[in-house]
């Protein structure tokens, strides 16, 4: 029985974070890394052609242009990503620091806090140290809030 428990809650703490993840994914796609995008740009010869230089230079400004633009939607889905997987890890911890069913509660808290690092995993550069102290001190807080009124608090059950 306690191996099925344990199956249980793991089984919703991998699947929750990739539920969001792919969520996310259906109504806001993230961007796809083009081969040409990773393309490294052939030297020069030091006896090129004036038109061969410019062709070049047109060709690294292009691939340039491409890897900043998909840089950018990069960014913006990683945004969408961390404001939707978030609420929703935050509100799982909750749910399942309060669910009488220990399996699926447990799976609910180690889901939501997979979600929640998954979420800020990949939007993390771009946030300031500040957004990232205050983030980290509000999980830190909540993970101590259920700790105490759930497993040790006064209305912990044996």
């Amino acid at each position: 029985m306690l191996a099925r428990q344990i199956a249980i809650g793991f089984g919703i703490a991998i699947i929750f974070p990739l539920l969001i993840h792919y969520g996310v994914s259906t109504f806001f796609p993230p961007p796809k890394h083009q081969l040409m995008v990773t393309a490294t740009v052939a030297a020069v010869p030091a006896n090129a052609s004036p038109e061969e230089r410019q062709a070049n230079e047109a060709q690294r400004r292009h691939r340039q242009g491409q890897q900043a633009a998909y840089e950018t939607a990069a960014k913006e889905f990683a945004r969408v990503l961390v404001i939707v997987a978030t609420p929703l890890g935050v509100a799982a911890m909750l749910i399942g620091a309060y669910l009488s069913l220990h399996a699926i509660g447990t799976g609910l808290i180690f889901g939501g806090i997979f979600t929640v690092a998954w979420g800020y995993f990949g939007y993390w550069s771009y946030l300031e140290d500040w957004v990232r102290f205050v983030s980290l001190l509000a999980g830190f807080v909540i993970l101590l809030f259920i700790g105490y009124r759930r497993v040790t608090g006064p209305s912990a059950r044996p």
